[in-house]
This record gives C-alpha cells, structure tokens and sequence, in this order.
C-alpha cells in the first residue's frame, strides 16, 4: 500500500503516520526529518529550514524518488508541498489522507512542540505558503479521486480512531 497524509506543519501529520505505518506494517517516509538530518551537512537547507522556506522542488523530488525507489509499502508524510512534485511523484498511490486543522489549532501544537524553527514568524510563514503552494495540491489528489479529508482538530486518538476508520472502508473496497 502507498499513502501519503497531507496538512500543514503542526496538524499532526507525523504521528498519525506513525500509527498508520505500525498498524498496516508500511515504511515510514518523514520527508522533513529527512530534510532536518541533511541540512547538518548542508547550509543551503539549513537557511531554508531555519527560514520557514520550502525546499526547491527538484531536492524535494530527488530524495523523495531516492527514499521510494524499492518500490516498497509506505507511508510519505508531509511530501508534496507544491502542485510539480505531485505531477512529478510517478508512483500509484492508493490514496492520500489530508488532515484539515484549524490556523489557531497550529498554532497552539506548534508553540507546544517547541522546535527550533517553530517561531512565530516560521509558523506565519509557512502557513501562508501552504496555503499558497498546497492547496493546489489537494485539488489534483481530489481530481484524481483518490483524497480523503480527515478532521485534523480533535486530539490524537479521536483522529486516530477515524483514519483507522476510513482504512477499514479502504481495506474492505478492496
């Protein structure tokens, strides 16, 4: 199975993914850990990162072909970002999972989390992009019928037991 679960920084993204990786035994791809690790070694993602930006769209789609190359059972979290790396992900997905939370429920996680690059400004900052670069990209998962919105507001088990819900439908269409 080949999954991929969208939404903005902070919605929760990672930890469901987690869940969704343990309870299908999938490979989990957490593009932006990737990104933080590379950036120790290169100050290009680095200031990006550090600066709230996203990373171009031709890094972003090189590690993620690099990462799914065996062609394995996984689940991508936070990738992709813009409307190319979508056209440009060649891969069958199964389906994508988008995690609509609230700017104000972001913001509290995020201030929560209490990570480097979590500072007001970045949260501004890559909320805006978001909605400027990713929406497009709902769009082009819904054209293709295969996006499932899931309330990303409740609290980590609610949102849990919903997409564990939505995967048994998946499980049982199939």
């Amino acid at each position: 199975m080949k999954i991929i679960i969208l939404g903005p920084t902070g919605t929760g993204k990672s930890t469901q993914a987690e869940f969704i990786a343990k309870l299908l035994k999938l490979r989990h791809i957490e593009v932006g850990k990737e990104f933080r690790k590379l950036a120790k070694n290169n100050i290009f993602i680095k200031n990006l990162l550090k600066e709230g930006k996203l990373i171009p769209d031709n890094i972003t789609i090189t590690l993620v072909n690099k990462l799914t190359r065996n062609n394995e059972n996984f689940i991508l979290d936070g990738f992709p970002r813009t409307l190319k790396q979508a056209k440009m992900f060649k891969l069958r997905l199964n389906f994508v999972l988008f995690l609509k939370t609230s700017k104000k429920e972001l913001i509290k996680r995020l201030v929560l989390r209490k990570r480097e690059d979590d500072t007001k400004k970045n949260i501004e900052e890559r909320y805006n992009l978001y909605l400027k670069k990713t929406l497009p990209v709902l769009n082009y998962y819904k054209k293709k019928g295969i996006l499932i919105n899931i309330n990303g507001n409740p609290a980590i088990k609610e949102v849990g037991k919903e997409i564990k819900k939505v995967l048994i439908r998946y499980q049982q269409q199939s």
